[in-house]
């Protein structure tokens, strides 16, 4: 089964759903806009690392390139993503954009 990494979006519909564990994977960037979500038994909480960053920008061109910037830290969290070969479950569309530049990449629209 493949591991996943939540992103922020879904983190709170899980939790309004009464949701309190969750084998599975977070960045830093979803506990900062979603604190609640450290009482999430079993979420791992992922740091983003230098060669996180320097994807990140590598995707960042390549998305300029196709007329479809998108925000900084949704790329951090698709390279995040790419690096660990993590799912991506978001309900959040940028994510198709940077699939585009980046077919590997994973992503479980809700």
């Amino acid at each position: 089964m493949e591991k996943k990494l939540y992103d922020t979006s879904i983190l709170i519909d899980l939790w309004n759903s009464n949701i309190r564990s969750l084998e599975a994977y977070t960045t830093i960037f979803s506990i900062i806009e979603f604190p609640k979500a450290l009482l999430i038994k079993n979420l791992i909480v992922l740091y983003p690392t230098r060669e996180d960053f320097d994807a990140a920008i590598l995707i960042a061109k390549d998305l300029l390139k196709i007329g479809k910037p998108v925000g900084a830290i949704d790329i951090i969290i698709a390279s995040i993503a790419l690096r660990k070969g993590l799912v991506i479950v978001t309900s959040d569309s940028d994510f198709e954009y940077i699939k585009k530049v980046r077919p590997d990449l994973k992503v479980e629209l809700k």
